[in-house]
């Protein structure tokens, strides 16, 4: 039942266009503390880049409008065993977004029947406040995820989605 391990890490990842304009970056510093019994919690800082060229409309009404963007942002992390029949993922975000603030959840159940199938339901809750007009608002989107395995070579996977700003529902299957 005690602390099994943990694992401290930096991990960077950035986009330059064909130019060489730094269109985004993120830098990943974070500690993983892991259970004996599988449950992990993670504690971290991310320090977000984004550039942005031309303005676009993130929300009805709302623009970004061009320029760079560098943030901090805070994050929790909660999993429970995930080798279990039944598991928990939870992720709480909140810091810079765009030249506003965000925060953000998400939370989903899992389900595993053997090696074959694999299922989650989840949700995922935005709200953000941009320093623009219309710049307050909320975005929630719900999806649920199937998969299947007929053989180590052979899989069908499908996703469904819905989001609550574009009263849209999405479907992948593959």
């Amino acid at each position: 039942m005690g602390l099994h391990e943990i694992r401290p890490h930096i991990a960077f990842r950035g986009f330059w266009n064909n130019e060489g304009f730094w269109e985004t970056g993120y830098l990943h510093v974070d500690s993983h503390w892991e259970w004996r019994n599988g449950n992990e919690i993670h504690t971290g800082v991310n320090f977000t880049h984004e550039g942005v060229q031309e303005p676009f409309e993130i929300n009805e009404g709302t623009f970004v409008l061009p320029g760079e963007y560098d943030h901090e942002e805070m994050a929790l992390v909660f999993d429970t065993d995930q080798g279990k029949a039944i598991s928990f993922k939870s992720r709480y975000t909140r810091g810079g977004f765009f030249g506003g603030d965000r925060d953000r959840l998400n939370a989903s159940i899992n389900f595993r029947a053997g090696d074959r199938f694999s299922s989650s339901i989840g949700w995922n809750y935005n709200d953000i406040d941009l320093p623009v007009a219309n710049g307050n608002f909320e975005v929630n989107v719900g999806q649920l995820r199937l998969s299947y395995s007929f053989s180590p070579k052979m899989l069908l996977q499908a996703l469904v989605q819905y989001d609550d700003r574009s009263d849209l529902i999405a479907t992948n299957i593959r």
